[in-house]
């Protein structure tokens, strides 16, 4: 126990450290269709061709997104190798830089125990789960925390180093996603002189240097997106920017919701806090801290920008990740007003709900269910984290900010329990190696394998293709000189058709290899617009 005390003192304003919890699903779970599997095609396509300016999917410009974590994910390919825990290690990197910056963001408003806001950012349940996989949401929620950051110290002394370091992290966080990046500083930019608490002195010139300062902060993305749209035939530089920054959310066809779609998501969004919480003290907690900087930051970095995508047509919840370092410095504001607003205690129906998942795999191992390495391996360390979460909830009569950084630990170590053990049945269900693997063997055959039109790159990075699978035009004719050929099907929603072959059952669909012969009569559904 003495043991576990001196750890836990080491790490009292270190909560960034225990984020690095996430590289152990990041090494065991697989890719994830689609979208991951889709993003790490598009990087290796980036390494095959040498191309990092104009970023290409199935060998067909792919203009969704910009292009800064392919970059970083070719950067740690050519560090550690090519594998996909090099590339989930850029995203476990930036989640942690997200709660050591959340905790410099508490600091440098006056915060009493800064450490808190990162210990309350750390096991938000849909931070974890974007945490350990290559997707975009993690790094722009990291720069966003970066942007506040810079804002902070920028306004706290003036100074231009404080600017520049401003200047820098908007640039770097329109290049990680788009001009999407803005409307999540808007709030806090609109919104300075009320959250600043003091008068900012020559507003005029202060905007207009803003102003100035965020067109030279967009010269790195407009750079790119021109030299990009050379690179394609019949793209521009507009419809690159513009698709990036409105053309998946605001004319969003699949994931068209009304503006009260956030609403009821909001509590498991805000889960484990929201378990935790004690509701009758929130009012008051709040109220008190109504005129507190640290407070009314967390509001301007996370109403403003809930209110502006509720109001647009494309919603998922991952949208809203970038939001949880300004809900994290409310909450710490609220807790440092009112130390004992959270029964931290509930934190042990966590580590119950864990247990009993886990319990799923010891029943299935003894109705004699075959398991493999990996699904063994899942559940000792899933068991040794529980055993860990648990032994940390032993506090007793320890400090209230002790208390918080166990529970958050604890939260944390259940979170990633839990996520190991759907990562074995994902294994199961959604493993694309095995596609991959398939394909790779036609290919090596002389087999002719081509795509259909929107296949989303599942096989591309996990095959490593040293040229992308050709995209079926006319169809009739692909038929015709391919008798023996296959095409990779996606479909985006609907049931597997019996002559799939390979077959992948997914979330939203299925995807396999239907032989040319049989291409007429797989009709692959699709939502409609």
């Amino acid at each position: 126990m003495k043991n576990l005390h001196l750890f836990l003192d080491g790490l009292k304003h270190r909560p960034w450290a225990v984020a690095l919890l996430w590289t152990i699903p990041a090494a065991m779970l697989p890719p994830i269709p689609i979208d991951e599997t889709r993003y790490l095609s598009i990087a290796w396509e980036m390494r095959r061709t040498g191309n990092a300016i104009g970023l290409t999917l199935n060998d067909l410009p792919y203009m969704d997104k910009s292009p800064l974590l392919f970059w970083l994910v070719n950067a740690a390919w050519s560090l550690f190798g090519v594998s996909t825990l090099a590339a989930r290690l850029v995203c476990v990197a930036f989640a942690a830089g997200a709660v050591a910056a959340t905790s410099r963001i508490a600091g440098v408003l006056g915060h009493r125990d800064p450490a808190s806001a990162g210990w309350l950012m750390l096991p938000f349940v849909v931070f974890g789960a974007f945490s350990p996989v290559v997707m975009f949401d993690v790094p722009l929620l990291c720069f966003v925390a970066l942007g506040l950051l810079g804002l902070v110290q920028w306004l706290h002394d003036r100074r231009w180093p404080r600017y520049a370091f401003f200047l820098v992290v908007v640039a770097f966080g329109l290049l990680a996603k788009g001009p999407v990046y803005l409307l999540h500083m808007a709030g806090p930019i609109l919104l300075m002189r009320w959250w600043h608490g003091r008068p900012l002195g020559h507003a005029g010139r202060m905007t207009k240097g803003l102003l100035v300062g965020l067109v030279i902060a967009a010269l790195p993305l407009a750079v790119w997106a021109a030299v990009s749209a050379s690179r394609f035939h019949g793209t521009s530089i507009a419809d690159t920017l513009i698709h990036q920054s409105v053309g998946r959310v605001a004319e969003s066809f699949d994931h068209r919701r009304g503006w009260y779609w956030y609403i009821p998501l909001l509590l498991p969004f805000l889960l484990p806090w929201s378990l935790l919480l004690r509701w009758r003290q929130a009012a008051a907690a709040f109220h008190g801290v109504s005129k507190n900087k640290v407070a009314r930051l967390g509001v301007a970095a996370s109403l403003p920008a809930l209110a502006g995508f509720s109001l647009v047509s494309g919603k998922q919840v991952h949208y809203l990740i970038p939001l949880l370092p300004g809900v994290a410095l409310l909450l710490s504001a609220m807790h440092e007003r009112v130390p004992a607003i959270f029964a931290l205690g509930r934190v042990r129906l966590l580590l119950l709900l864990a247990a009993v998942a886990w319990a799923w795999l010891a029943a299935s191992a003894v109705i004699g269910l075959q398991g493999n390495a990996s699904w063994y391996i899942a559940a000792i360390t899933s068991a040794t984290l529980l055993l860990a979460g648990a032994s940390l909830t032993m506090w007793k009569a320890a400090p209230e900010r002790e208390r918080l950084m166990r529970a958050s630990c604890a939260a944390l170590l259940s979170l990633v329990s839990i996520v190991l053990l759907l990562g074995t049945h994902l294994k199961a269900r959604m493993d694309p190696q095995r596609l991959a693997t398939v394909v790779a063997a036609l290919q090596r055959d002389g087999v002719a394998v081509a795509v259909t039109s929107g296949e989303p790159g599942l096989v591309n990075y996990l095959a490593r293709l040293q040229k992308p699978l050709p995209v079926i035009g006319e169809k009739a004719a692909w038929i015709e000189s391919n008798p023996q050929g296959y095409a990779l099907v996606h479909a985006s929603h609907g049931r597997l058709h019996p002559l799939v072959n390979a077959a992948l059952v997914l979330t939203d669909g299925w995807a396999g290899l239907v032989p040319a012969a049989d291409l007429e009569q797989v009709q692959p559904s699709r939502r409609s617009p």
